[in-house]
């Protein structure tokens, strides 16, 4: 808004103009001309100050799109491989129970599992953990003088370490020799300790830094006098003082039994890594994996919470009062664009899903009240997604098959929904050459293995991958879901480049420009005129001041005629 108004600029006039030469109120004339001249800059100020509150409840309306934008946006799937997704639809849950009451299952197994994981049941029995070699040396009385032991340290501890020469001169202490296999420890897969035994005795420890792995001191024929002279092994090779054996992890699993070097388990079930805690012969550790319907329920949560607000704008700015008209807040009350919005908004959430089970919203416990605003009666939303999840995911995403594990949906915008017949061709070698639906190859162009809608048709935005090496027919069926319509309808309002929104409030702030250029070139014509007017009637009032002199003067020398 212009930083000049009518109000500031007659000020400054009554206060820049106050002569006193005369009785006339010159001042108050130039400010009543001034105001005049400045009451079509008034009617624009009003006119700025109304595309202003449009413009902000536009921003505010964009901020509520974009929230439920993203809302629906976290409710759909991508058209992709499942290895690649990481919607709410494809989370998974672990849960681990114990048939020992005063066992926790969470003291023995720990549970990881990724979102490709299938769902599944599976009892587990920790028979053994894995735990690492250490062995100890001769104890000496001091750490920090010289051991007087001189030669070559070659040691290693599993196939994937690399046995390592570590140089010993008779002037180290236990102490720096222990800093040398410390040095190269990355290497070796060895690290060296000092243990205080008592007040005059000290041991050098070897721990294997991973489980299942025994220390060795012999490499390709290497001397093992140094460790020998340690006292780590004796004359024949064998441990000399082993403390703690290198032991696999032995674990059951449906029946089967098990064994890792390591108490972390990733490749026994897919998808799911299990560490182990410890060892309980005899307690059967069950563990589910699920849909994660939790973070599907906060997703779907957050979703008829954007889509409320968004109603609560709608009802602020269709607001009216009978015999009164629109409510001071209904900035939008009869726009244009707002109407469109609201349709489109509600034809969305009136989304039906050709399936047997979850059809629409209300099928799933999501319903309008008398404000249409949206209600969730969450013990039907809970049982709906326990019984059947995959059909609450189809209500809300994006879901695709086809009719052969060779054809895949690689990418899907969401634009095309229903069914067809792909017919796809391949070469003598087994390249894919075209495809086509009932004999229009011009519909798909092809790049690789990889199917792509052309341009301009029905099939832009959908791209398929094709993995055989024989031409088929393939069926495909695409079902764009409630979250996806929404998302789509959205995008041509909320798009911060060319939307509808978007394009209003830049033609607003446009006209905003243009009128502020308005009321300050109006300003500074009263200015001009109102500085015009001061001159003048200060020179009119200069005439009548010295023509008061004169009379004044006359009236001395000749006296005044009325008396």
């Amino acid at each position: 808004m212009s930083t000049v108004n009518s109000s500031t600029s007659t000020s400054y006039i009554t206060s820049s103009y106050t002569s006193g030469l005369t009785d006339l109120d010159t001042a108050q004339l130039v400010e009543d001309a001034y105001n005049i001249k400045m009451e079509a800059a008034d009617v624009i100020e009003v006119e700025i100050d109304d595309i202003e509150l449009q413009i902000a409840a536009y921003n505010d309306l964009l901020d509520l799109l974009e929230t439920l934008s993203d809302a629906s946006e976290a409710l759909t799937s991508e058209a992709e491989l499942d290895s690649s997704r990481d919607d709410v639809w494809v989370g998974k849950s672990a849960y681990l129970t114990s048939s020992d009451a005063n066992t926790d299952a969470a003291d023995i197994v720990g549970v990881m599992v990724e979102d490709t994981t299938a769902t599944g049941s599976y009892t587990i029995e920790v028979l053994q953990t894995a735990t690492a070699h250490k062995i100890g040396g001769d104890t000496s009385a001091d750490k920090d003088s010289a051991a007087g032991i001189e030669g070559t340290l070659n040691l290693v501890a599993g196939d994937d370490y690399t046995a390592t020469d570590i140089d010993v001169t008779s002037d180290m202490s236990l102490d720096d020799i222990a800093d040398a296999i410390n040095d190269q420890s990355s290497a070796t897969g060895v690290k060296a300790t000092i243990l205080k035994v008592s007040d005059d005795q000290y041991m050098l420890v070897l721990s294997a830094t991973a489980t299942g792995e025994n220390i060795t001191f012999d490499s390709d024929g290497a001397d093992t006098a140094v460790a020998q002279a340690l006292g780590f092994v004796d004359e024949a090779g064998a441990y000399a003082n082993e403390l703690v054996e290198a032991e696999p992890a032995i674990l059951n699993i449906d029946g089967v039994e098990i064994t890792r070097k390591s108490n972390t388990v990733d490749d026994v079930i897919d998808g799911v890594t299990l560490y182990l805690y410890a060892e309980e012969e005899g307690t059967q550790i069950t563990l589910d994996i699920e849909q994660d319907a939790s973070s599907a329920y906060s997703a779907i949560e957050a979703f008829v919470d954007a889509y409320n607000d968004l109603r609560s704008f709608f009802l602020t700015h269709q607001a009216y009062t009978a015999g009164e008209g629109a409510d001071e807040d209904a900035v939008l009350f009869g726009d244009s664009l707002l109407s469109s919005l609201t349709r489109d908004v509600y034809s969305a959430l009136r989304f039906s899903e050709d399936s047997n089970t979850y059809q629409s919203l209300a099928a799933i416990g999501i319903t309008l009240d008398s404000s249409n605003y949206l209600v969730i009666d969450s013990t039907v939303l809970e049982e709906a997604m326990v019984s059947d999840f995959d059909s609450v995911a189809a209500l809300f995403s994006m879901e695709s098959d086809t009719g052969s594990d060779d054809l895949l949906i690689f990418d899907s915008d969401g634009s095309y929904t229903g069914t067809f017949t792909v017919n796809v061709t391949v070469d003598a070698d087994g390249t894919l050459t075209s495809a086509d639906v009932g004999g229009d190859d011009s519909l798909f162009t092809i790049d690789g293995n990889k199917i792509i809608g052309a341009s301009g048709t029905a099939y832009e935005g959908l791209t398929l991958f094709y993995g055989g090496d024989t031409s088929q027919s393939i069926d495909v069926t695409i079902s764009s879901g409630l979250a996806f319509k929404m998302m789509n309808s959205l995008e041509s309002y909320t798009n911060t480049s060319d939307g509808f929104i978007q394009t209003r409030i830049d033609r607003l702030e446009e006209q905003t420009t243009r009128l502020n250029e308005d009321v300050t070139e109006i300003t500074e014509k009263a200015d001009a005129y109102a500085a015009d007017l001061v001159e003048r009637y200060a020179a009119i009032e200069t005439k009548l001041y010295q023509l008061e002199l004169l009379r004044t003067q006359l009236e001395a020398l000749w006296g005044n005629d009325d008396d």
